[in-house]
């Protein structure tokens, strides 16, 4: 029989679990800020008054806004871990793709963290930051290592299931080329919001069969 938790365990435990829960709180409101205003416009204040919170108490978390934006990283980092393994390696991915594409082009975000790029706005302002903060750099460049190494294992396996030969040099070239196209496909929605539905099936559906391996 497992004992009870002592009064000052649960009271621990409690503690922790808000704690992480402010820090979500404050991270989501950071987000909505950055996207908003940009990040060296969205002030301190703002941030804390979108969270609900005290700049004081704000500061119990986060030191400043490079601690928020790096926490942001971190996250996106956990979030894109999971869902790359939760992806169907399938021809689906195109509908998926074509769905993300629409609300890039309207300037939304898609819902929830669990893509990389669900704001692009956000994506564009951290790439920028990065040009200017060594620290945001190094942090971002782990990030996009880490995220590669799992697309690449995401693919390796797809590869298994199929009864593939694994050919270690494609790999590579297939996760560069599916990365290249998410990431491009989100900056073009920005520049060319119109493009027709119809070509861009047809192009990603032959891209994404490139990256499965046909």
């Amino acid at each position: 029989m497992t004992s009870p938790e002592s009064p000052s365990h649960v009271s621990a435990r409690r503690g922790e679990a808000h704690a992480r829960a402010q820090r979500e709180r404050i991270l989501d409101a950071a987000q909505r800020c950055f996207i908003a205003h940009g990040f060296h416009a969205a002030s301190i204040s703002q941030i804390a008054g979108e969270a609900g919170i005290s700049q004081g108490l704000m500061y119990r978390y986060f030191d400043n806004k490079r601690a928020m934006i790096l926490a942001l990283i971190e996250r996106q980092l956990d979030a894109d871990q999971q869902s790359i393994g939760q992806a169907p390696p399938s021809m689906a991915m195109v509908d998926g793709l074509l769905l993300a594409y629409g609300h890039w082009a309207r300037g939304e975000s898609l819902g929830g963290h669990d893509t990389a790029i669900a704001s692009v706005a956000l994506y564009a302002e951290i790439t920028a930051e990065a040009q200017r903060d060594p620290v945001v750099a190094e942090v971002l460049r782990r990030h996009d290592r880490q995220t590669s190494s799992a697309v690449r294992e995401w693919l390796r396996g797809h590869d298994v299931a199929r009864g593939m030969a694994i050919d270690e040099s494609a790999l590579d070239a297939r996760t560069l080329q599916l990365r290249v196209t998410v990431e491009g496909l989100a900056m073009r929605a920005v520049r060319d919001p119109t493009l027709s539905p119809r070509s861009l099936r047809t192009l990603l559906g032959q891209t994404i069969e490139s990256v499965l391996g046909g």
